[in-house]
């Protein structure tokens, strides 16, 4: 709809990276007060953003590119990107690959940095959503139906569509405030971690069947096989969890 915003020296400001940007210094300003409630060192702290910007970039970059493009087209012409956005599915993967990591190099609870990093996710998505639907990219399939809402998809093409940009926005917002809510009881360690990833790719899976995307095949489409792929991993950790739990293995 407006994906430049306004122009410096006569070059363009796009949506997208602006939102970007206010997203992540707002995650980062929230989370380090979350950081300091759970009294994880402030120096894992600074190390995981200092790595975890460039490898969410980068990981999103690259699912972009895997779901929306060739992949060699977008390395030789990394600008597409600007006009098509990220996909968030590699930055979540990423970022709490990262606070694994982080977690192991300082010896501390691995689920007290994956919680911290879950609440604050929906937030910056959340924020970034709204560049999406100012870039027009995340659009929904044309429909005739009720929910269908007159919006452009990101070559500027007009039609009623699922608003799928407005709906992916309300859902990560409310999950944001769910979980900031949720976490003032205390949570057992890596159950926030657990409750994002299945809400998450639950919704996605979703969501993504109303969004133009490549198919797989008759009756799924990439994005949803993305979604599918990460709840089938977060089932998967949720079952060796119980597993661990149970009387037989005490």
């Amino acid at each position: 709809m407006y994906p430049i915003l306004f122009f410096i020296s006569g070059k363009p400001i796009y949506a997208s990276p602006v939102f970007l940007a206010l997203a992540l210094v707002l995650g980062f300003f929230i989370s380090r007060s979350e950081i300091r409630r759970r009294e994880i060192p402030l120096k894992a702290f600074y190390l995981y953003w200092v790595l975890a910007v460039p490898i969410a970039l980068f990981l999103a970059a690259v699912n972009s590119a895997l779901f929306h493009h060739r992949l060699f087209d977008v390395i030789s012409n990394p600008g597409d990107l600007t006009s098509t956005g990220l996909v968030s599915f590699g930055a979540v993967i990423g970022t709490l690959g990262l606070g694994l990591m982080i977690a192991k190099i300082y010896r501390i609870s691995a689920g007290q940095v994956m919680d911290a990093i879950s609440i604050i996710l929906p937030l910056i998505l959340g924020v970034y959503r709204v560049g999406c639907i100012l870039n027009g990219c995340c659009y929904g399939l044309e429909t005739d139906g009720f929910f269908g809402v007159y919006l452009p998809n990101v070559s500027g093409q007009w039609a009623n569509r699922y608003p799928t940009q407005f709906l992916l926005l309300i859902f990560d917002f409310a999950l944001f405030l769910f979980l900031w809510k949720w976490r003032l009881k205390n949570p057992d360690d890596g159950k926030t971690t657990l409750v994002f990833l299945l809400s998450f790719s639950i919704f996605r899976l979703l969501l993504d069947s109303l969004r133009e995307s490549p198919m797989v095949n008759d009756w799924i489409n990439i994005l949803q096989l993305g979604s599918m792929t990460l709840l089938l991993i977060t089932l998967y950790a949720l079952i060796m969890i119980q597993l661990k739990k149970s009387p037989h293995n005490n």
